[in-house]
């Protein structure tokens, strides 16, 4: 189950007193100066909430940050505006998900104890289910086995991995040998699931460059009233190669198709003078099946670059293309030759004669120049006609395409059809990056303890092989009242003006609620204001990492056992100067649970009322 990842951000918050309902007991809160929050009418101050909290700390995260746009103001004869909240969350989808483990149910034959060899649960998966001891998965051997799949693969369609002019293209990819390093060598304690590096020896993706359209037949339906029959049909453009068994492999959205009919829409793949990109490199292709540097056919191999195409060019004259200056020193019309001065960009020279019997390649490939014809031109002046190529470069078959990936392929009838793009070597790592794309990684979410009637201390699971974008698509949506956010409806906006002031909001500029890990990623030692720390160290990041300087404890037992659960282990701690985060204050607002991290909030809220 992948964690949602959610910020909250205030746009133009600007009420006096300002809070948002829901209202619980309140610990205490110590004397924070009101500088701490705002300063010069702007806020002093980023709120931090965990990426891993729960969607309440989003909304404490959200009042808090209302309330204190409601201090952004200077005090002037003006009316009151209203609040506004914008929430930030992750929508990344994965490609796919292979199943590793899953207990996190109510099956009592899943429980799990801390006596107990996390490997004898029967939640591993088996291929079709969560039902399985270790031993009995599809990673008894530490390789992904699906008991359909004996070959130890994964097939998947992966989108945009290439394109043919405007068209985008698809990729058949096949994940060969996924392994979990060490999964069959832990002690069997459910901590030792936590985390493991992926290998996968090889993959595959079989890019075709011909375009498909495959007429589909669906699944008769009767309607349950008239009793009459209907087959849905529809039509799929696609390059990839399918057919009956492999479309809901590739398509799982039509998975009980057929295909009916298929036609060619366009069959002419990659051919001279065609563009096309892989994997983000673009090709200008001049030449299919030969080698234009050196004048040689080669069976896989296609040459490409800059063409200038065909121009006039009186003698004396110096046209220059990509740097390459090209000076016409002399034209023999009698015999069709040309003396040509050609200087590259860092300033060499050659000077060389072109007649039209063959181009001249220079500079190893960076110009090509090809004398077509010469002749007087109307104003009695020498002209010569030239074919000009800069920057030529020839892609041979198992060549590499980007750093650690090559290209393999073969020509047919003078047209590339076409490509496999493969590893050259293993893949590994904590996370494994496919086609600088993508990435592979094991991950796990565990939960609890919980105590079970017998005083034993219960866990729960769950691990997946996630195959997602590297890098993470967000959604934002503005709540006003009425609205919600994850469920959590924004119910109340109370707002308490002294009859004798009025005020005038400053406007923010910039939101002041941010995740934790944009803080880590930007270092803490670049932070450039007070925070406001949402959570505990459990779930929140900078928490953790400022534990020691606010002295809290660092795990869920040790504040259970310090502040106990529930809203009475809220916690409103402040620290007047971290140099951790150089100088700047922090107030923590946390609790053993949620509940408790909740309550901490209101008694903020209720304290930043009265300021």
């Amino acid at each position: 189950m992948k964690v949602k990842k959610i910020a909250a951000l205030v746009v133009g918050a600007a009420m006096a007193g300002a809070t948002l309902g829901l209202a619980s007991a309140q610990p205490q809160v110590p004397e924070i100066p009101k500088e701490f929050f705002v300063k010069d009418g702007q806020p002093n101050v980023k709120i931090v909430v965990g990426s891993e909290g729960a969607a309440m700390d989003v909304v404490s995260a959200a009042d808090i940050a209302a309330a204190i746009g409601s201090l952004l103001y200077t005090e002037k004869d003006v009316e009151v505006s209203g609040v506004t909240v914008v929430a930030k969350k992750d929508v990344t989808s994965p490609l796919a998900e292979i199943p590793v483990f899953d207990n996190y149910d109510t099956d009592s034959g899943h429980l799990y104890t801390e006596d107990m060899n996390l490997t004898d649960v029967p939640a591993w998966w088996n291929g079709a289910a969560f039902s399985a001891t270790f031993d009995n998965s599809v990673w008894a051997d530490t390789i992904y086995n699906t008991t359909e799949d004996t070959d130890n693969y994964l097939k998947l369609r992966v989108d945009n991995l290439a394109s043919l002019g405007d068209e985008e293209l698809a990729a058949k990819v096949q994940l060969s040998g996924i392994r979990l390093v060490g999964i069959n060598e832990t002690e069997g304690k459910i901590e030792d699931f936590k985390d493991f590096k992926v290998e996968i020896p090889e993959v595959t993706a079989n890019i075709s460059f011909v375009i498909y359209k495959y007429t589909l037949e669906g699944p008769t339906k009767v309607d349950p009233i008239t009793k009459e029959s209907t087959t849905p049909t529809t039509n799929l453009v696609t390059n990839l190669v399918l057919d009956n068994s492999t479309l809901p492999i590739y398509y799982p959205e039509y998975s009980g198709w057929k295909i009916t009919g298929v036609s060619v829409v366009s069959g002419t793949g990659i051919t001279d003078k065609t563009t096309f990109t892989l994997l983000g490199k673009k090709f200008s292709v001049i030449a299919v099946g030969e080698n234009l540097i050196t004048g040689e056919s080669c069976d896989a191999c296609f040459t490409y670059g800059k063409d200038w195409g065909v121009d006039y060019y009186e003698q004396g004259a110096t046209p220059e293309f990509d740097g390459y200056k090209v000076k016409i020193l002399d034209i023999d019309i009698n015999r069709d030759k040309a003396l040509l001065e050609v200087t590259s960009p860092s300033g060499d020279t050659e000077t060389v004669t072109v007649d039209t019997s063959a181009p001249v390649v220079l500079f190893d490939g960076g110009i090509r120049i090809e004398l077509l014809d010469t002749f007087v031109g109307i104003a009695g002046t020498n002209t010569v006609k030239l074919h000009v190529w800069t920057d030529l470069k020839t892609f041979s078959s198992g060549d590499e395409v980007i750093p650690g990936w090559v290209a393999e392929f073969a020509i047919e009838n003078g047209a590339i059809k076409w490509i496999a793009v493969k590893n050259k070597e293993a893949l590994s790592g904590d996370t494994v990056k496919l086609f600088d794309t993508y990435v592979v990684d094991y991950k796990s979410t565990i939960y609890g303890p919980k105590e079970t009637s017998d005083e034993k201390k219960a866990y729960a699971m769950e691990a997946y092989v996630y195959i997602e974008p590297a890098e993470h698509e967000y959604e934002t949506v503005e709540a006003s009242i009425g609205d919600s956010i994850d469920g959590y409806e924004v119910t109340d906006i109370k707002v308490k003006v002294n009859p004798d002031k009025a005020y005038i909001p400053s406007k923010l500029t910039e939101p002041i609620t941010v995740l934790d890990t944009e803080i880590m990623e930007q270092g803490l030692e670049n932070v450039d204001s007070n925070l406001i720390l949402v959570g505990g160290p459990v779930v929140n990041k900078v928490t953790a990492a400022l534990a020691d300087s606010l002295g809290i404890p660092t795990t869920y037992e040790e504040w259970k056992e310090k502040y106990g659960t529930g809203a009475e282990s809220g916690q409103v701690i402040y620290k007047e100067k971290c140099s951790k985060i150089g100088g700047y204050g922090v107030v923590l607002v946390a609790g053993t649970d949620r509940e408790g991290t909740r309550a901490a909030a209101e008694a903020l809220l209720e304290y930043l009322s009265k300021l």
